[in-house]
């Protein structure tokens, strides 16, 4: 499972203290997982302020690499139901890549692996920290 976990920390900065907000993204088996992950890489002079599955999210369309950012990647697909209409049921999973026309290009190579039916409709670049 994915989470995000929200935090304040002190950090230095031309020998200036500065208090930063910063968001990290991980895998974990549960919140606490999650959370002692962060907390290895930061330190516990950190105040997490918020720890949240990200249930809704579908694994990624590819492996995390050094230098690259995590986008949020909406998917969706259009299912006719039994009453002549049609029901949108929208996919988000997170693509780790340099720029936009990188992910735009994992997207189309993931959706050609059976998932022809779906659409692209909303590319989201994030500030996200994954550890």
């Amino acid at each position: 499972m994915y989470f995000k976990i929200k935090l304040n920390r002190n950090i230095s900065i031309n020998d200036k203290e500065k208090r930063v907000i910063e968001t990290y993204f991980t895998e974990g088996l549960h919140f606490a997982d999650a959370g002692y992950k962060v907390i290895q890489v930061v330190g516990t002079d950190a105040e997490i302020e918020d720890v949240c599955m990200m249930k809704n999210f579908k694994p990624s369309a590819n492996e995390y690499y050094d230098d690259c950012k995590i986008y949020v990647v909406k998917i969706a697909e259009d299912i006719p139901n039994e009453e002549g209409t049609i029901k949108t049921i929208k996919y988000a999973l997170p693509v780790f890549a340099k720029s936009s026309d990188e992910v735009n290009r994992i997207i189309k190579e993931y959706m050609s692996q059976g998932f022809d039916n779906m659409r692209l409709t909303t590319i989201s670049e994030t500030k996200w920290i994954w550890i």
